[in-house]
């Protein structure tokens, strides 16, 4: 089992990596078609209208990669949780509760248990983390522990989950009790394809079989702080800071 699992995760960084690549190409091919645009502004030219339109395919092609990519990640971070109990990020599912948690009506939890071998592991590295506010924690692909915790002063669950966010992730068609789903998915299988805000990444994530981008910020140590969704029309900054 251990050895599948592996092998699933290789597939699944070599899937992740094909998709970054699409996801530049995308954004290079819509640069240069701009700069293309306006060099060639008011020309009546066949040839010029001819790469105009080449350009257009070249990014649908390019944006229907993506989404097959996207949607091969989903398939094979479902198959790892079919076999194994958990995603590839290796996020731990509600069905797998820490040992000696409660069950019955009283004690049931809700969603997913706090991976309490992550949490000491960071306590352990002297970062600072509030263990019973952990909400959920992540390994990321690249190694990277991210977690979400309540009752933080710097942001976190509340504000994420405000009533403001939620309006916002509604109009979006993402309710409520799948917003922190879209945010983890994001982050372990997502591509960063620009920036919005100061200098908050947006993520593009195929979550559920549609396209979605999230913008979300993540402290140096790894605290998720604040989430919110993106149109997939919108224009992003390529470069992190406004310049």
């Amino acid at each position: 089992m251990t050895n599948v699992v592996e092998q699933l995760r290789r597939a699944h960084a070599l899937v992740a990596e094909a998709r970054a690549a699409a996801v530049r190409a995308e954004i290079a091919i819509g640069e240069g078609g701009e700069i293309f645009d306006g060099a060639t502004r008011g020309s009546i030219w066949p040839q010029v209208v001819q790469m105009r339109r080449l350009s257009h395919d070249a990014g649908d092609d390019v944006r229907l990669a993506n989404a097959a990519l996207g949607e091969a990640l989903d398939i094979i971070d479902g198959y790892c949780r079919s076999i194994a109990g958990h995603g590839i990020a290796g996020v731990v599912t509600g069905a797998d509760q820490v040992e000696g948690a409660s069950s019955g009506p009283a004690g049931e939890r809700a969603g997913r248990t706090p991976d309490a071998e992550l949490i000491a592991e960071r306590v352990q590295a002297g970062v600072v983390i509030r263990p019973g506010s952990v909400d959920r924690i992540s390994r990321l692909p690249d190694g990277r522990t991210v977690w979400a915790e309540r009752g933080s002063s710097n942001g976190g669950v509340e504000h994420i989950l405000s009533k403001r966010r939620i309006e916002d992730f509604a109009n979006v068609g993402v309710p409520k009790d799948r917003m922190l789903d879209l945010v983890f998915a994001a982050l372990e299988r997502g591509t960063v394809v620009g920036y919005s805000g100061i200098d908050r990444p947006v993520y593009e994530v195929v979550f559920e079989g549609e396209r979605r981008r999230v913008a979300i910020t993540v402290t140096d140590t790894g605290l998720i702080v604040g989430a919110h969704p993106i149109s997939l029309k919108r224009k992003l900054r390529t470069h992190r800071y406004r310049s």
